[in-house]
């Protein structure tokens, strides 16, 4: 029986140990909670979230990611309120310098039609003062929204108050210029300032350093708040400010045309505080947004939204590498590359003109200096030419005295051989014989003919610059006939 009480007392102080334990290390250091409202389906319905500490004091930085049915809502308006997609907001708050267990936001919804809308938390990071992330339980809102009543049609409709000025229209929606606002919603960097438009000078706020005026303009809800005054074109735009840190706040601005991003960005928006501004998102960082603004010392900048920490930095186009289209042309190609480097193309073209100038000057130069010399190769060749014929014509009259001495040479016979033949021939045929038989004239005219063949052999030898006396009679011979026998 004492063994049986032993062993349960132990097993009842093992399970308390277990139980302290457990809530040891579940035990959360404070918790979230929104409140559940009610509303028309039409009108405004506020929700009011509330971070509380349970162990301690003083809050860090506070992010809220909620999700909401967006066929029962739509997100208006909440300080530190961001909308990155439909039905996804965003709640960002610094309460570093706050003191206390509780910190508050409240957000801004419309109810579009009756029905019980759910905001759900997705992920929350509440940190300390010292940075250490705290453990929070996690609430929800439930929105209950009712059918409106028949309006009476008889009843004149209600003026806004707090509107008493132009009616302008922004984003399609109507709102009235006030001359009044709330000192404290006046934002960091502004101060008072008048303003002249339509009808009459407004009371606005103006900053010296982004030079930017903000007026106050009521919608029909009489909810107010200020837009950014746009003087190119005197129109008003949605204006929200982010703190970025202590020094440094960031205004949206709604004028993107001269932003240019790689193709991989999609043009989309952001809701901010129910404001919603022109953003791009890249479907490779899906929880990352890039938006266009201006910083408290009036430089305009991108910045890079981090959708899950709900952090802004700045942000660097990276450099736009176009891909060649299905289709396109040469031309295209050749059009797009001198647009985007146009100072590029310029100093090229300016230095290839020059050396295109240069590269003449020098083919001007050799060709002059080619021509130069062949000028002088031709007077040259010119020169030798009349010298050579000179020459010849000199030679040509030496040449035509020469025959006349020959003719002269060859018309004369030498005297011996001519006093040979005329003995020989005294003696072969003598006077008194009258008969000649045909031999003997064939020898005669053999005879007779031989003084010209000699002075055509004498010519012919003088021609080819050669004379020997032995040769006349080389091929010569006469055969001596004796009449006797």
């Amino acid at each position: 029986m004492k063994m049986i009480k032993k062993i349960t007392m132990l097993m009842l102080s093992l399970c308390l140990t277990i139980s302290c334990f457990s809530m040891s290390a579940y035990a959360a250091n404070g918790k979230i909670m929104f409140t559940d409202p009610s509303a028309t389906e039409g009108q405004t319905v506020e929700v009011k979230g509330v971070v509380e500490r349970t162990d301690g004091t003083g809050f860090g930085k506070i992010v809220i990611t909620m999700t909401y049915d967006t066929t029962l809502l739509k997100c208006k308006s909440g300080n530190g309120v961001i909308e990155p997609q439909p039905g996804i907001i965003t709640y960002m708050g610094d309460a570093t310098n706050e003191t206390g267990k509780r910190h508050e936001f409240k957000i801004q919804f419309e109810a579009l039609k009756e029905g019980t809308a759910k905001l759900q938390i997705t992920q929350a990071t509440v940190k300390a003062v010292t940075g250490s992330i705290l453990d929070y339980t996690k609430g929800n809102s439930t929105i209950t929204i009712v059918a409106a009543a028949v309006e009476d049609t008889t009843t004149t409709p209600s003026v806004p108050v707090a509107g008493n000025g132009d009616k302008v229209k922004v984003h399609g929606k109507e709102y009235t210029v006030s001359n009044t606002f709330p000192e404290d919603e006046i934002p960091n960097g502004y101060t008072k300032a008048t303003l002249e438009y339509g009808v009459g000078t407004y009371n606005v706020v103006y900053s010296e350093t982004s030079g930017m005026y903000l007026a106050y303009l009521v919608n029909a809800e009489n909810l107010g708040r200020f837009f950014m005054y746009m003087e190119e074109d005197a129109t008003f735009a949605p204006f929200e400010q982010i703190t970025i840190s202590d020094n440094v706040t960031i205004a949206l601005l709604v004028d993107t045309s001269d932003i240019v991003l790689p193709k991989e960005y999609n043009e989309t928006t952001v809701v901010l505080n129910g404001q919603e501004f022109p953003a791009w998102h890249s479907t490779e960082d899906k929880d990352f947004y890039v938006i266009y603004a201006i910083n408290n010392s009036g430089e305009k900048s991108l910045y890079r939204l981090d959708n899950v920490e709900a952090t802004y930095q700045r942000f660097t186009v990276p450099e736009v590498v176009e891909e060649k289209k299905e289709g396109s042309t040469f031309v295209d190609t050749l059009g797009s590359f001198m647009q985007k480097h146009m100072d590029r193309v310029i100093l090229g073209t300016g230095i290839g003109f020059l050396m295109l100038v240069v590269i003449i000057v020098i083919l001007g130069v050799k060709l002059y200096n080619r021509n130069a010399e062949l000028d002088e190769i031709y007077d040259d060749e010119e020169e030798t030419e009349d010298d050579v014929m000179l020459a010849l014509d000199d030679e040509d009259e030496e040449g035509d005295e020469e025959p006349e001495d020959d003719s002269e040479t060859d018309s004369e016979t030498d005297p011996a051989i001519e006093l040979f033949v005329q003995e020989g021939m005294k003696e072969v045929f003598p006077e008194e014989e009258p008969d000649e038989d045909a031999e003997i004239r064939e020898m005669k005219k053999l005879v007779e003919a031989l003084p010209k063949a000699l002075a055509e052999e004498e010519t012919a030898k003088d021609s080819a610059e050669f004379y020997d006396e032995e040769d006349i009679f080389e091929n010569f011979s006469i055969d001596f006939i004796d009449l006797d026998d």
